[in-house]
C-alpha cells in the first residue's frame, strides 16, 4: 500500500490563514452581493489533501443574521474558490464550504 502524499501540519496551518487573509479581501472588493460586505472570514480549515477548506464566518451587522448568509456564501463558493486559485500559488484551490460561527453573537 503506497503512502499517501499529506503536506505537514504547519504548511496547512500557514495556508489556512493565507486563506482567511486574501478571502476578507476578496469578500470586501470582488463580491458584488452587497449582503456579504459585512461578513468577516474567522477562520478556515483546509483538508490534508487540499480538495475541500471549511470557511468559518461571522457577520457584524446587527439587521442581518449570519445564518442566512450561509447559503449565498456557498452559492459564491465557485466564484471565490476561482478568484482565489488566481491569487494564491498552490496547484489545488480547495472546495469552499461556508459555515456560520456564531461565537461573536455573544
Amino acid at each position: 500500500m503506497l503512502a499517501e502524499k499529506r503536506m505537514p501540519g504547519r504548511k496547512i496551518d500557514h495556508l489556512n490563514a493565507r486563506i482567511q487573509e486574501k478571502l476578507g479581501v476578496l469578500l470586501q472588493r470582488e463580491v458584488s452581493d452587497p449582503r456579504l460586505a459585512r461578513v468577516t472570514v474567522v477562520g478556515v480549515n483546509v483538508s490534508r489533501d487540499l480538495a475541500h477548506a471549511a470557511v468559518k464566518f461571522s457577520c457584524y451587522d446587527p439587521a442581518v443574521k449570519g445564518e442566512e448568509l450561509t447559503e449565498p456564501l456557498n452559492k459564491a463558493a465557485g466564484f471565490l474558490s476561482r478568484a482565489l486559485a488566481r491569487t494564491m500559488e498552490t496547484r489545488k484551490s480547495p472546495q469552499l464550504h461556508f459555515v456560520y460561527d456564531p461565537g461573536f453573537d455573544y
